[in-house]
């Protein structure tokens, strides 16, 4: 409604592309720095609530317009609070490099991103490991212009997914065969002007169980997502973006996003 209602303001005139989509590829010859920090809550009825901020840093270059190379690195801060045995602890997550290409640009289809990527190094609670995780996934977006008597608001609905696989891996003396995950992100974009972008959208994740006694089924979650980019000039743009879960056990997360070109 908000999203509507900041469109209607506007006169007759032909809105920038939102933010939310300059931001998906890189264009030849240029490198982006992604800084990113997350922030969830999460709490069960069993007296157990935790906190957890997770940083990450990502570096992307455009090889060729249609194709980028990236790496990104993660690291985490979490403070788990339960009746017996409150933790905190602050640990390097992991380390991935990956790539996406260009199908196709938006016409009268929409516009198709995919992406591979691999871990090139994880951390466990015991142990390191290497190449034990790969991702493939896929970005269609369709932008729609519509201009109208009163107003013209730039929209555009994208369609993200990804399937991870994880391979079994060491951990100290134990050997752990984590689940597979399936995710499925529809939202939809609207450019206020050619600075300010709202977003929102609903995130469905699925989880294989892990090959281990305590966890036998597949769990599932859905989350609702709205977000704001805010453009500070064409090479730094800022998004806040939160999200609540509506089904399953994941609680809130609130995460910032400055992107910068160099």
């Amino acid at each position: 409604m908000l999203a509507v209602m900041l469109c209607s303001l506007g006169t007759v005139a032909h809105a920038d592309l939102p933010l939310a989509v300059e931001s998906l590829l890189t264009d030849k010859g240029k490198l982006k720095l992604n800084l990113s920090l997350a922030y969830s809550n999460s709490a069960t009825t069993g007296g157990f609530n935790s906190d957890a901020v997770v940083g990450t840093t990502t570096l992307r270059y455009g090889l060729t317009g249609k194709t980028e190379i990236y790496v990104r690195s993660s690291g985490l801060y979490s403070n788990i609070r339960t009746s017996a045995d409150p933790m905190t602890e602050t640990r390097f997550l992991n380390t991935w490099a990956g790539a996406s290409y260009q199908f196709k640009k938006d016409t009268e289809t929409p516009a198709l991103i995919g992406f591979v990527e691999g871990a090139l190094f994880e951390r466990g609670r015991d142990s390191t490991y290497a190449l034990k995780s790969l991702a493939i996934g896929l970005t269609a977006y369709k932008s729609i212009d519509p201009i109208v008597f009163v107003f013209s608001c730039f929209r555009v609905f994208v369609f993200s997914g990804y399937y991870g696989l994880n391979l079994p891996r060491k951990d100290g003396g134990a050997t752990i065969n984590p689940g597979n995950t399936l995710m499925l992100n529809p939202s939809v974009a609207f450019s206020v002007n050619d600075r300010v972008t709202l977003n929102t959208g609903v995130r469905w994740t699925n989880t294989w169980p892990w090959h281990i006694p305590m966890r036998q089924y597949r769990k599932t979650n859905t989350d609702l997502q709205l977000g704001v980019d805010y453009g500070f000039s064409d090479d730094n743009i800022l998004n806040v973006t939160f999200s609540s879960n509506v089904s399953g056990t994941r609680g809130s997360n609130l995460r910032l996003d400055w992107l910068h070109t160099f």
